[in-house]
């Protein structure tokens, strides 16, 4: 699972894939991403490696664009039920909480610092995250969904 924003597109250390991703939309760009990658990490290893066993996710933004699946939990999870109206305001201008774009100043995690200037990434993340859930994250996150489903059939 890495996150799509701030991934190199050209240049030594560009992610494989990345720069032609930028031209298509999501959820195209992130799936273009995944395959290149899969593809780059089968050819490093070689022949025995057993590909159907490394599902790479690509967050087509941030981490912190699942935490708007639920913007009344997340929310009350950092202790600040007053922001939810101001989360719920963020999340309704796009189709889901993966699309909330990724320009440096409007990323996800870039418009909750706006709202909560002490924002604490890694604590407060962990905790919103764990109040919302995985069910929710899910219903409304489908690339996310897809992930895990892919994941489940591995194990299950």
């Amino acid at each position: 699972m890495v996150d799509y924003y701030g991934l190199p597109r050209a240049g030594l250390g560009a992610w494989p894939g990345r720069e032609a991703a930028s031209a298509l939309p999501y959820p195209d760009n992130v799936s273009s991403i995944e395959q290149a990658l899969l593809e780059d990490v089968k050819q490093e290893m070689g022949e025995g490696f057993d590909s159907s066993r490394f599902i790479p996710f690509v967050m087509i933004h941030e981490f912190e664009a699942l935490l708007f699946s639920d913007c009344a939990i997340f929310a009350a999870a950092i202790r600040r039920a007053d922001l939810t109206s101001r989360f719920q305001g963020i999340r309704d201008v796009f189709p889901n909480p993966e699309q909330i774009d990724d320009s440096p100043e409007t990323a996800p995690s870039k418009r909750i610092e706006d709202l909560l200037p002490r924002y604490q990434k890694p604590l407060m993340g962990i905790l919103a995250a764990h109040a919302i859930g995985l069910e929710a994250m899910r219903a409304e996150c489908p690339h996310f969904d897809g992930w895990l489903e892919r994941l489940e059939t591995v194990v299950g």
